[in-house]
């Protein structure tokens, strides 16, 4: 019997030092090419105007043994806003609006992922506009982790939803003509660095 249990005690023993270390976080750098930023917010109430930052950077590190680990920081640049007309991009990037010459970017670094489904988080941050600096939550659903068919690369693929108040970060120009709810959208892509 004592022979035994110290065959046991052996096997669990070299079966504990084969088992492998649980996986370390993996950092994905945002495909530019494959990121866009938008949002939607009311116009006079007859419309919604549609706009897109088509200039963002950053990295997510995502922990798949746990997610709750993961983080993310990225900063979008104001001067790449696009809305379909000239003069309409030029008045929001302008100093009335998102002041693109003193706020040249938008940042947000989280500080919080709540697991909330097998492929969906609450992912709550510090966002920046405008100088200004307020907690934010956004739903993120993990669309696609795996190897691109094109060149085998690591990649993951994000929507990222959720909404602010314009005038919270000092944008309160035209009230009560310009809404104050701001949807946004994030497609983004997501390329694993060696």
């Amino acid at each position: 019997m004592k022979r035994l249990l110290a065959v046991l005690t052996a096997c669990a023993a070299l079966g504990a030092t084969t088992v492998p270390a649980a996986a370390a976080e993996v950092a994905y750098k945002l495909d530019e090419a494959h990121t866009e930023t938008t949002f939607v917010i009311d116009r006079f109430g007859y419309t919604s105007v549609i706009g897109i930052f088509a200039k963002s950077e950053g990295t997510i590190w995502l922990d798949e043994a746990a997610p709750e680990k993961s983080r993310v920081e990225a900063t979008v640049t104001v001067d790449s806003l696009l809305t379909a007309n000239a003069t309409r991009d030029e008045h929001v990037k302008g100093e009335r609006w998102l002041n693109a010459a003193k706020n040249p970017t938008m940042t947000f670094k989280s500080t919080k992922v709540e697991k909330t489904g097998d492929t969906t988080a609450k992912v709550t941050g510090d966002l920046t506009i405008m100088g200004v600096t307020l907690p934010t939550t956004f739903d993120v659903k993990l669309n696609k982790l795996g190897s691109a068919p094109n060149n085998n690369t690591k990649q993951a693929g994000f929507t990222i939803t959720g909404a602010i108040s314009r005038k919270a970060f000092g944008s309160a120009g035209a009230a009560g003509m310009i809404g104050d709810a701001v949807a946004i959208r994030i497609e983004t892509l997501g390329v694993a660095q060696p």
